[in-house]
């Protein structure tokens, strides 16, 4: 599913007036995540999962066409880890329940 179709399905699905407000919605949600993950570190969505910043370090890598020994940078990602609930809705529950 692409971005606008899941907006679309969204707008739908909550009975939103216009694809424009659930998009809105849908970004104030991912807005509000990524300020709290700057902040804490860490974003715990009780039984749907968590989202964490992690730190990488840098790594040697080897590269074969140049065959020439690079290190990569150091750096931020973030991860996120299924909780429960949001497995078991993955595995053949019903969204509705």
């Amino acid at each position: 599913m692409k971005e606008w179709e899941f907006i679309k399905f969204y707008r739908d699905r909550n009975c939103l007036r216009s694809v424009k407000e659930a998009k809105e919605k849908i970004d104030l949600f991912w807005t509000v995540v990524l300020k709290t993950l700057n902040e804490d570190g860490k974003v715990s969505l009780k039984d749907w999962g968590v989202f964490e910043k992690k730190e990488i370090v840098p790594r040697k890598i080897m590269t074969p066409r140049m065959e020439k020994e690079r290190v990569t940078k150091a750096g931020e990602k973030i991860i996120f880890r299924t909780g429960t609930g949001l497995k078991t809705l993955v595995n053949g529950a019903d969204a509705d329940e």
